[in-house]
């Protein structure tokens, strides 16, 4: 697993290169990994590691965009986030 002040920059550039929205989720919930892609660190989250996904719809657009992270990809992209938002 990546170092906490890379996953911050890996988080950042993806809020702020649009692959993932700066603000709240619309839901998410945890459990074991998939095998998905990490939308932050792009590794694999494993069937042996937790993993959180996040959802967001804004009702007009068919569709939902899902995005698979783990819970400290999770808490680097939350923290980044934030800070952007200001």
């Amino acid at each position: 697993m990546l170092d906490d002040p890379i996953l911050r920059e890996k988080a950042r550039a993806a809020v702020q290169s649009g692959k993932l929205p700066a603000r709240q989720p619309d839901r998410s919930w945890g459990g074991y990994g998939v095998g998905a892609a990490c939308a932050i660190c792009e590794l694999p989250v494993t069937k042996q590691e937790v993993e959180f996904e996040i959802q967001y719809g804004d009702g007009h657009s068919p569709g939902i965009d899902e995005f698979h992270v783990h819970v400290r990809c999770f808490a680097a992209w939350d923290f980044e986030r934030r800070l952007l938002d200001g």
